[in-house]
């Protein structure tokens, strides 16, 4: 749901008529509540064109909306060989006065075959009834009866009146209806609202929602498990984390199965804890301490879809989240965006800690490879790598760090190397500028960073721990560097390939 990250920030729209606008932006709202899904998509990819060519900030393959502001991944899923992301949305509609403002929340599509190159389709949800007047706000996606189903928050008045929203399509995706089936005076206590984000399984016969919230007294971040057999009528059974005492309340509950045990991670900042959880019992015991996913431009991870793309055909777990970039420097004549998604993680259990990947699938949009061979890096050092440069690039590096304090990349630099250090330092953490996350290195292991650089975005893993960090950067800022401080390192091998836009 994000929705106190998302208050935080206030946006103005510009009131613009429909002639001063660029055709394609102006031919893209025009059909902006369209259900006819080429007419939709058409629209949608030919103002994504523009605004790539002429917004420096704009990432080429890391998702965005077609304008305006976007948070939450909700709804991802795989199914019939098509890969759905739903998201949370404000597009710009008539106002009715000749210029445009910007809409409630709702739910915009798009649809994929590679989890890379998407499609637009049209707007799947609304905030048009009594229950979600205020904004679609987060859910997820399920198939029931061969059709995609939902479960969403209809928000009113924030966490004080919400209602549970069930959507579901007839026609593979492109429209929804919907009804509301869990009251808002069905709420758990005060503090928590009857709905507010939801992880959608089936046990048996038997419908599950682990939905946000908070404990009564003493107050506390719950995930409130809610069961029903006909999707229709749910009833609460019990907050499943009860001796988890992190924060005062829970967004974005999701509890992962993952190989015999389980990862409960929550919205609370980004922390997740790894465990036991007993359907009998319906409480989920931690055998791990707090670490959190990501502790970069991060939140709103949704993990919710599953694919059959592991090794020999297998399930795969794929998580989607949200970079929180917030919104680019202005750019003349580029209508407002705002916020993107991070790139699908696969996500796995892994030396007792959330193991993290971006989809090997990002691989097609590679070109022109570079290839530079090892070098050392004396204490002090910022050796350009002018063969590698670039505004969207994928690097991998490898650094022995031998008695250096800190080493690594400098990207988005100009020709002085100033730009955005990636780094692993002596103390076993890795981190993108002041953001650190621990490691889990041991002291002479080779530390092995893998780097997306793309315009306003900035992502990078480090043996299966992620960091996201946003990246405004000049447009003449597209020089790497390689670094040491406080000692002598190796720089024992890099690769880079420029990326490709993921919109055709």
């Amino acid at each position: 749901m994000a929705l106190m990250v998302a208050l935080g920030s206030v946006v103005i729209c510009a009131h613009r008529a429909a002639a001063e606008l660029p055709g394609p932006v102006a031919d893209y709202r025009a059909v902006v509540k369209s259900t006819d899904l080429e007419t939709y998509s058409r629209a949608a990819l030919a103002y994504r064109k523009g605004s790539i060519k002429n917004d420096p900030y704009r990432p080429l393959y890391h998702f965005t909306g077609v304008e305006s502001w976007i948070n939450d991944p909700n709804g991802p899923i795989y199914h019939n060989g098509k890969y759905h992301l739903f998201y949370q949305f404000d597009p710009q509609v008539p106002d009715g006065k000749g210029g445009w403002a910007r809409s409630q929340r709702c739910w915009g599509h798009a649809v994929s075959g590679d989890l890379v190159h998407w499609k637009d389709w049209p707007v799947a949800v609304w905030p048009d009834t009594p229950y979600d007047r205020s904004g679609v706000y987060s859910g997820n996606t399920f198939i029931h009866e061969g059709k995609i189903h939902g479960l969403y928050t209809g928000n009113v008045n924030g966490p004080s009146e919400t209602y549970g929203m069930l959507t579901w399509s007839e026609d593979g995706g492109v429209t929804f209806k919907k009804k509301m089936v869990m009251p808002n005076n069905q709420r758990p206590n005060q503090h928590s609202p009857v709905h507010w984000d939801a992880q959608v399984w089936k046990e048996s016969d038997t419908w599950c929602q682990l939905i946000g919230g908070a404990t009564e007294a003493p107050k506390q971040g719950a995930a409130w498990l809610w069961k029903s057999k006909n999707l229709d009528n749910w009833t609460l059974q019990k907050n499943i984390a009860p001796s988890i005492k992190h924060s005062g309340y829970w967004e974005l509950p999701y509890l992962l199965p993952q190989n015999g045990r389980y990862v409960l991670m929550v919205g609370a900042g980004n922390p997740y804890w790894i465990g036991r959880y007993d359907p009998k019992t319906m409480e989920f015991t931690p055998e791990t301490p707090r670490r959190d996913v990501d502790t970069g431009d991060y939140y709103s991870f949704n993990p919710h879809m599953v694919d059959d793309k592991g090794p020999n055909g297998s399930a795969r777990r794929i998580m989607h989240g949200w970079a929180t970039i917030g919104r680019p420097p202005e750019v003349k004549d580029v209508p407002y965006w705002e916020q993107a998604h991070s790139i699908p993680r696969v996500i796995s259990i892994r030396d007792d800690r959330l193991w993290q990947q971006p989809i090997p699938e990002l691989q097609c949009l590679r070109y022109d490879h570079g290839k530079l061979a090892g070098r050392n890096l004396p204490a002090g050092a910022a050796i350009p790598l002018p063969e590698l440069r670039g505004d969207a690039l994928e690097i991998i590096a490898s650094f022995d760090r031998k008695s250096a304090k800190r080493c690594g990349l400098i990207v988005r630099a100009d020709g002085q190397g100033n730009g955005t250090r990636v780094w692993a330092d002596a103390g076993n953490k890795f981190g993108i500028e002041g953001r650190a996350n621990t490691h889990f290195l041991k002291q002479g292991d080779p530390v092995d960073l893998r780097v997306f650089v793309d315009r306003g975005v900035l992502e990078v893993y480090c043996n299966g721990v992620a960091v996201t960090h946003k990246c405004f950067a000049p447009a003449d800022r597209i020089e790497v560097f390689a670094f040491s401080e406080g000692g002598e390192a190796t720089l024992d091998g890099i690769e880079a390939w420029k990326m490709k836009p993921m919109w055709e």
